[in-house]
């Protein structure tokens, strides 16, 4: 009796162990002059892993579920997603305005879906009312002229003031909420919101 329960409890754990194998996946994502990026965050169905491409462009990842999509995202390339086909080694190539993902032979290309909003500047532009963002990513809200010549707003993200060096680098995917603080609205920062307040909700 003793011998085939330890026969089954070995079998229990070599199931377990073929299963979390065979739901391993290896994706590198590489720019258009096929090198690797590195920092690129993956998203599953369009939900945000934890962890981002490693400096040769690989994410690893053990799938707790079948994704129908899968994304790379680079803040200064852009993104792309393609369909998900069950590979186990997948090539993702990231470049501006066309596409592609590649299966692990190289052999066969996915169509992949371009989405042109490659930084916060490009999420803001035409997209948040009463804020201007010039070609050159110079941001100001409407209806703000400074004497000074500086009319650059007040940057707040989850609650903590941020230059807009920060502010450029947040991830357009990672965005909740974009609010424009005008006049009164800004009282409760004072002098610092003099040129409007632009505050950002992560999720």
């Amino acid at each position: 009796m003793g011998k085939k329960i330890i026969i089954l409890i070995g079998f229990l754990f070599l199931n377990i162990s073929i299963n979390a194998q065979s739901n391993k996946i290896v994706i590198k994502v590489k720019d258009e002059k096929n090198r690797s990026v590195a920092g690129a965050t993956i998203l599953l169905d369009n939900k945000k892993q934890n962890a981002v491409t490693n400096l040769n462009g690989v994410f690893k990842t053990t799938l707790k579920f079948t994704p129908k999509t899968i994304s790379a995202f680079h803040p200064a390339i852009g993104i792309v997603k393609v369909k998900y086909e069950g590979e186990k080694k997948l090539v993702i190539m990231i470049r501006k305005g066309k596409n592609i993902a590649l299966n692990n032979d190289s052999s066969n290309q996915i169509s992949g879906e371009t989405i042109q909003i490659n930084s916060i500047y490009d999420y803001v532009r035409g997209r948040v009312s009463g804020v201007n963002v010039t070609s050159d990513n110079v941001i100001t809200i409407r209806g703000y002229n400074s004497l000074q010549g500086n009319m650059t707003p007040l940057f707040i993200l989850n609650g903590t003031q941020i230059t807009q060096d920060v502010f450029g680098r947040i991830i357009p995917q990672e965005i909740k909420r974009i609010t424009v603080l005008k006049g009164n609205d800004t009282a409760i920062y004072g002098i610092r919101g003099a040129n409007g307040v632009i505050v950002v909700e992560t999720k």
